[in-house]
């Protein structure tokens, strides 16, 4: 099989990263992954009472390029990237266009983490909205940002709000948001960006489980998409390329061929077999 990239793990850098840079390394190589991309979390504007989601980018990409000669020393072939998982929201464009502008990493994710202020992890955004303004409100937003915020590679689990939701309906489908998934696909498509498959939305959670919607990625195939980023949004070395070779079939069926990595914010498409 390919040897796929991760392109979304979490180290210590993020304040809830659960694994050093040497330890991702590690779990990565031995579950015979092509490469991997330590992208920690740097969010602005965040609400009261939660983690500050900041780190220093200058000590975190020396501490990876020491981590990936080391690796190298030892024989490991495995490709390690600088990466940042940029928290977008519309408030912030300001701070994330001065940050991006000091630093230079292989790859950025841009996600939405917080919406109107309010967190979807601990619940509070879903108070008194039914799912369908729910989903689709967070989807608009991610539409917002990405017309006024273009400096980032791969669109992060957009299906967030799904992940952490109280309703029954723990999918997004293309079907009830056909309109502004169509909209993100194109302009992911115009910019030569693409969106994420994050595995770690696809698993149970409080009851519930979201499943991938070939609908949705026959869709974006159609538009002209062809690859899409595969990361497992790991915190700890037991998740790091969790379920990847699930989704090989999935997309392929769907008509997308390649995977893809960002190096020095090029697209590297990988075949999918």
């Amino acid at each position: 099989m390919t040897r796929l990239f991760d392109n979304h793990t979490h180290s210590y850098f993020s304040d809830d990263g659960h694994m050093t840079v040497e330890d991702a390394i590690a779990a990565a190589a031995g579950k015979g992954l092509g490469g991997i991309c330590i992208s920690d979390h740097y969010d602005y504007d965040v609400p009261e009472g939660v983690m500050k989601f900041i780190f220093d980018p200058e000590q975190q990409q020396q501490h990876i390029e020491k981590a990936a000669r080391e690796a190298a020393g030892q024989g490991n072939s495995i490709t390690v990237l600088k990466g940042i998982e940029i928290g977008m929201q519309p408030r912030c464009i300001r701070q994330m266009k001065e940050l991006m502008g000091k630093y230079r990493f292989d790859s950025v994710i841009g996600s939405l983490h917080f919406i109107d202020g309010l967190d979807p992890f601990h619940g509070t955004y879903y108070r008194d909205l039914d799912y369908k303004y729910a989903y689709g409100h967070y989807l608009e937003i991610i539409y917002k940002c990405m017309c006024m915020y273009e400096d980032f590679d791969i669109l992060g689990h957009f299906d967030y709000i799904a992940r952490y939701a109280p309703y029954p309906q723990a999918t997004i489908y293309y079907n009830e948001f056909s309109d502004i998934f169509d909209m993100i696909f194109r302009k992911l498509i115009e910019q030569g960006k693409t969106f994420e498959i994050n595995t770690k939305t696809y698993q149970m959670y409080r009851g519930r489980e979201p499943h991938p919607d070939v609908a949705l990625l026959r869709r974006f195939h159609e538009l002209g998409g062809e690859f899409v980023s595969l990361g497992s949004d790991a915190h700890d070395i037991s998740r790091v390329g969790e379920h990847f070779e699930r989704f090989v079939p999935i997309l392929l069926s769907s008509g997308i061929k390649y995977s893809v990595y960002y190096k020095g914010r090029k697209a590297h498409p990988v075949a999918l077999s």
